[in-house]
């Protein structure tokens, strides 16, 4: 048997001091011998060149290294069984007479590179390719989460800490895996991707023209938004929908981020349930977003700890004063974590104290001395209970509160019913929902003593107005984070309708405009928009000044400033808000200078919904 028919035996899968083997390819893919070719110790042609010839699909690879010109080459290969996996190097140069020949340098990896699985190869191969988690799970047939498992690991072997230096010591390295994984889409530009067409016999798309002008292309900046387009807060979740567009619109174009895009990717999930929180987090996070933004939510301890273990900038309007304490305990971990409006826990203090003010001036003059505040189901809720207690007692009223109340039409129902047979002066209507919201007053309204109905910012949606008709004139509602009226509240609401046709509502709207609008601030401040932590730093210490007031988040819990509650100064804090709707407008009544409105009674307070009655006088001894 001559030396050409006579194979060689593969490396042993198990040898793990198996050592490197060469060989010479010429152009017409004959694999010969060369003087440091080590013999094999049958009396074969040696390792290397027994090798290639064994495993044509590998010849063919080294070939195709040849005729394309690609310069020295490495890369990862394993046969069919996967059991003999090589790192392959090839070194191509020409004989005297210019024809290309290639040395070949084969190195069984038993163990592989930095310990790499073929699994956690595959995936830094597609890593090279620029592929997300998302896109490399569906080449792989494997879960994000599993792919996401599998970049961290394979980071952490190579003791890098992003994906482009992962990217470059797998080139630099000989660490990609031919034939790619999944194919060869995304790959053709490639130097190895020129290479795999050219095996297959296909033609290699053409090598960029050197010196030629290439326009830079960087990859957009991905704000990731957690809405509740669908569910009880749906109409909620469609005014953030439309300001973070008309946001991230403004910002595009004016050149983006350093020429950089941004762009939105949203998760749609009810905001009631823990486990819809956690899917729609987890989605925005396997999709690599450089930012995370969501309004209300009620389980938020979920998303908190989403966003923690991510480490991104999250930037929320969660209004729960429990969730600042917890970044306040822990700012190692919760740093990056931002609650851009004040807290609930100035809703009920609030409520007393705006009545009393009303009463003590004579604009309201209740019958009877009881409140009441009725509050859904919000688990990690407070509506600042003893600092409402506090002021019940300084201003002489007596309070009453129903907690718990479910989310369903008549739980609302069945609870106006019990406040209009206690009869209160007043009822804070702690929901922040909708249907509940409308299927309460509805009841309320319909007969009986008067009542002055208080409710939690949901009448800023426009539709609330549709819905209630009528009966939603002289409605008192409140906000600790709510659009002014001042130059830049209008000028937003213009810009809203011009791209949108509707106008934006007087809460949520504006919050996630000023919200977009601030994350990309802070990235413009940094070099590096993925260096969370320094992004994090521009915005806990930039005041930024949005349609919705001011935003100071460095307070050790960092969640904007309630004025006149918690700071005196309007020029760093959000004022909290009392509206009425005056003739199917929104007129701020507190606090100065933002009002533009005084108080008037309600057209059908007193009259069991009906309109024309005079208001009732004061009960005599009322305080």
């Amino acid at each position: 048997m001559s030396a050409r028919k006579r194979t060689a035996p593969a490396w042993p899968a198990g040898d793990t001091l198996a050592p490197p083997a060469s060989a010479i390819m010429l152009a017409d893919g004959t694999v010969e011998a060369t003087d440091r070719t080590r013999p094999d110790p049958a009396g074969g042609p040696g390792l290397a060149v027994g090798f290639l010839r064994d495993h044509p699909e590998l010849a063919d690879l080294v070939l195709a290294c040849l005729r394309t010109e690609a310069g020295r080459t490495g890369f990862m290969w394993t046969d069919s069984t996967a059991r003999t996996l090589v790192r392959v190097w090839v070194d191509p140069f020409t004989d005297p007479r210019g024809a290309p020949m290639g040395r070949v340098l084969i190195e069984p990896c038993h163990p592989s590179p930095y310990g790499l699985t073929l699994r956690e190869l595959d995936v830094l191969t597609l890593v090279v390719a620029g592929l997300t988690n998302n896109e490399i799970a569906e080449r792989l047939f494997a879960s994000p989460r599993t792919v996401t498992t599998h970049v961290d690991r394979l980071l952490t072997k190579l003791q890098l800490s992003g994906r482009a230096a992962a990217a470059a010591l797998a080139l630099d390295q000989g660490l990609v895996r031919l034939p790619f994984p999944g194919g060869d889409t995304r790959f053709e530009r490639l130097g190895l991707g020129r290479i795999a067409t050219a095996a297959r016999g296909g033609v290699p798309a053409p090598s960029p023209v050197p010196g030629a002008p290439r326009p830079l292309r960087r990859r957009p900046l991905l704000l990731g938004a957690a809405l509740p387009l669908t569910g009880p807060a749906a109409a909620d979740g469609r005014e953030m929908l439309l300001a973070t567009r008309l946001a991230l619109e403004e910002i595009n174009d004016q050149g983006g981020i350093a020429g950089r895009r941004i762009e939105l990717v949203t998760a749609d999930f009810d905001v009631t349930v823990p486990s819809a929180v956690r899917a729609a987090f987890t989605e925005l996070v396997e999709q690599e977003v450089d930012a995370l933004t969501s309004g209300y939510i009620g389980p938020q301890d979920v998303a908190h700890e989403i966003a923690a273990d991510y480490g991104c900038p999250y930037l929320h309007a969660a209004t729960l004063d429990s969730m600042v304490s917890r970044v306040a305990e822990d700012p190692e971990r919760y740093g990056g974590i931002f609650q851009v409006c004040p807290s609930d826990t100035r809703y009920g203090p609030g409520f007393v104290r705006f009545l009393t003010s009303l009463r003590d001036s004579g604009a309201w003059r209740p019958e009877s001395d009881r409140l009441m505040a009725v509050q859904g189901i919000w688990p990690l809720g407070d509506l600042g209970r003893s600092e409402m207690a506090a002021a019940v007692e300084a201003g002489g009223w007596t309070l009453e509160t129903v907690s718990e109340v479910g989310m369903s039409d008549d739980a609302w129902q069945r609870t106006a019913r019990q406040v209009r047979a206690a009869a209160p002066a007043a009822v804070l209507v702690g929901h922040y929902f909708m249907p509940g919201s409308l299927a309460f007053l509805r009841e309320l309204l319909a007969d009986g003593p008067p009542i002055l109905p208080y409710l939690l910012y949901t009448p800023s949606i426009p539709s609330f107005r549709e819905e209630l008709g009528p009966l939603s004139d002289g409605l008192l509602w409140a906000t600790v984070t709510g659009t002014y009226s001042d130059h830049l509240g209008r000028s937003f609401a213009a810009r809203f309708r011009s791209l949108h046709g509707v106008s934006p509502g007087r809460s949520h709207a504006g919050i996630a405009y000023d919200r977009a609008r601030m994350i990309a601030g802070a990235w413009s401040q940094v070099d590096d928009p993925r260096d969370h932590r320094r992004v994090a730093k521009a915005v806990r210490t930039t005041i930024h000044r949005g349609v919705n007031g001011a935003y100071y988040l460095a307070d050790p819990g960092q969640a904007a400033l309630a004025y006149p509650e918690l700071t005196p100064d309007p020029s760093i804090g959000q004022a909290h808000l009392v509206y009425q709707i005056q003739d199917g407008h929104q007129r701020i009544l507190s606090p100065t200078p933002y009002s533009d409105g005084r108080f008037r009674l309600p057209p059908w307070y007193g009259t069991g919904g009906r309109e024309g009655d005079a208001p009732r006088p004061a009960r005599t001894g009322t305080p």
